[in-house]
């Protein structure tokens, strides 16, 4: 149950971790109730993962979910302010 680390520690730090330690393409898969995958959910999506959340095995019924995410590849782009100055400095 993901929510026990939550008590303790600060979710965006925890996913951050788990950021730095995935290879891109990396699946995690968590179970928990629907309000703290909403929250987990909420923060990946902001780290550029792929996310979705589906019912537990048990059925829609149950309070647990499972929260797929992926953790995709991508690669900032230069900004035209950089551009600007590296061009300056070539004249």
């Amino acid at each position: 149950m993901f929510f026990v680390y939550v008590l303790r520690c600060d979710l965006t730090l925890i996913l951050l971790e788990m950021d730095r330690i995935l290879r891109p393409e990396g699946t995690v898969v968590l179970r928990d109730n629907v309000e703290t995958l909403n929250k987990v959910e909420k923060i990946v999506k902001g780290m550029k993962w792929k996310s979705q959340i589906v019912d537990h095995e048990k059925g829609p019924f149950n309070p647990e979910k499972i929260l797929v995410a992926v953790k995709t590849y991508w690669t900032g782009q230069p900004s035209d302010k950089n551009n600007n100055n590296n061009n300056n400095n070539n004249n």
